[in-house]
């Protein structure tokens, strides 16, 4: 691999823009050239940053452009495509969240990059976010002891329908919140759900309705509990996002992806708060937490380690969702596979 990563990027929508103003910033990493099937769009995209080349199909990109990676961040009901195409050509892979809208495709992905011997990795920002990567390294010190449970809210304004189906909050927004609670609790092994649709009346007459507001019990493996509270129905004025993490030595909460992240210790009363900077956009910022991630990725790469976290993160994200439906509809608790 060059020292300096080669990046193609595909799909130039607002959040691939994101991703490719990251790569920009990386200094591991050069973006070369972007993809779209509008070819109009990629063009304008390329100028937009002063990429020289742009491509209207991954066939045509791949052919012409000496690379070492691809990042796809097309519509999230068609990664699918994209993504294999880029492994069979032997090429590392950035997907953005979620792997899929199908469990059956997100196994087939991770297979294939296994089969190529490539890297396959998720766009979970989250862990890259100030508060949580603060939470993390308290949480790896040990500070928390051992895990007792994790109570979580994730919870903004959103959609009451949607052609994708009645449990599209559970992939449009909430892989991230099973993605946080897997990274801090290990697997989950079981869990159980209540589902209901409080603006139903406000949804068009023949769509598709959301279930829009979810309270989720899961089960880790090692004898510890969660609690998953969420929802399209709040505002995104009001506080979006909270995770508490209790152990028998302390708790760590993050308000807010980016407020502050706390460490309460039982045996000090003296509480340790972490704040963002001012003066560091990245901490202030949700859209900043992007190039935090891709920075991450291009290290990874270059160091020849499997980038954090990895397709493999996002398929057992699919299977804690496929479980999660299928104990609403069955009224009980589902067991999660884990391979």
């Amino acid at each position: 691999m060059a020292k300096k990563l080669r990046i193609t990027a595909v799909g130039c929508g607002g959040v691939g823009l994101r991703h490719q103003k990251g790569h920009l910033a990386c200094p591991e990493t050069e973006l070369v050239a972007v993809c779209d099937m509008d070819v109009e769009k990629a063009e304008q995209r390329a100028k937009e940053l002063g990429i020289e080349r742009w491509y209207p199909s991954i066939s045509e990109m791949l052919s012409n452009e000496e690379c070492d990676a691809v990042d796809v961040v097309t519509a999230d009901h068609l990664h699918f495509q994209p993504v294999m195409e880029c492994l069979e050509a032997g090429k590392h892979v950035l997907c953005e969240k979620p792997l899929s809208l199908s469990l059956d495709e997100a196994e087939q992905m991770v297979e294939k990059a296994k089969e190529k011997d490539v890297y396959l990795s998720m766009d979970y920002n989250r862990r890259f976010a100030p508060g949580y990567a603060k939470a993390r390294q308290w949480f790896d010190a040990g500070e928390c002891g051992r895990l007792a449970y994790i109570d979580m809210k994730l919870s903004q304004g959103g959609m009451t329908h949607s052609w994708k189906g009645e449990y599209y909050l559970l992939y449009e927004l909430q892989t991230h919140a099973i993605d946080l609670l897997r990274w801090f609790g290990g697997e989950i092994v079981a869990v159980c759900a209540q589902m209901a649709r409080p603006r139903i009346d406000d949804v068009p007459e023949g769509e598709t309705a959301c279930y829009t507001s979810m309270a989720i019990s899961l089960r880790f493996a090692d004898n510890a509990v969660s609690t998953l509270l969420a929802s399209w129905d709040s505002d995104f004025i009001h506080p979006i996002e909270r995770l508490e993490i209790c152990g028998d030595k302390g708790e760590i909460v993050v308000d807010n992806v980016l407020s502050k992240a706390t460490l309460l210790r039982r045996d000090d009363q003296v509480v340790q708060e972490y704040r963002p900077s001012i003066f560091r956009m990245e901490q202030l910022a949700f859209d900043g937490t992007f190039a935090l991630r891709m920075d991450a990725w291009a290290k990874d790469l270059v160091a020849g380690r499997e980038p954090q976290p990895s397709g493999r993160d996002g398929l057992q994200a699919m299977r804690v969702i496929d479980a999660i439906v299928r104990s609403w509809e069955e009224k009980r608790e589902i067991e999660v596979p884990i391979d």
